[in-house]
């Protein structure tokens, strides 16, 4: 417990060196994967998805500089929300938090689902967002997977 009060000075201090807009992105990355990670415990899957956008196109791999900055911005708020959630976040919930927010800022990316062989029974399910040529979530991973669907 001594460790965690001790921690907290610290954490905070640094929190309010980050520049107001990084802040509010942080809160909102928080807030927004929060609730879809509730919504996705709660809510098939299936219907999750079929609110995403439209399955079997993809994004365009070129991005404006202005585009590029927000997403680069989207992919840190992202792992600065993981970083910092007591909780553990999937990489569904973060690739669906980062679609969303890119897309209330008019910058495109696709949602990529894959999955991969684990032993002789076993299958393993991961998602990512990619946005132009850029990796926001889930790019530690992604090798290892086969992409079975993609959505716009």
């Amino acid at each position: 417990m001594n460790q965690v009060v001790d921690f907290m000075p610290g954490l905070i201090a640094r929190f309010f060196k980050l520049r107001y807009a990084e802040r509010n992105l942080f809160f909102l990355t928080f807030t927004f994967t929060t609730l879809i990670s509730l919504l996705i415990i709660i809510i098939p899957k299936r219907f999750i998805l079929k609110r995403i956008g439209v399955v079997g196109f993809e994004s365009s791999s070129n991005n404006s500089a202005e585009n590029q900055r927000i997403a680069q911005g989207m992919a840190k708020a992202i792992r600065r929300t993981v970083r910092y959630t007591p909780w553990r976040i999937t990489c569904f919930a973060k690739a669906i938090s980062a679609k969303y927010l890119l897309k209330r800022s008019g910058v495109t990316s696709t949602l990529y689902l894959g999955v991969a062989k684990e032993g002789s029974n076993n299958l393993t399910a991961h998602a990512w967002l990619r946005c132009g040529s850029q990796i926001i979530t889930g790019k530690e991973e992604m090798r290892r997977f086969t992409t079975v669907v993609f959505i716009t």
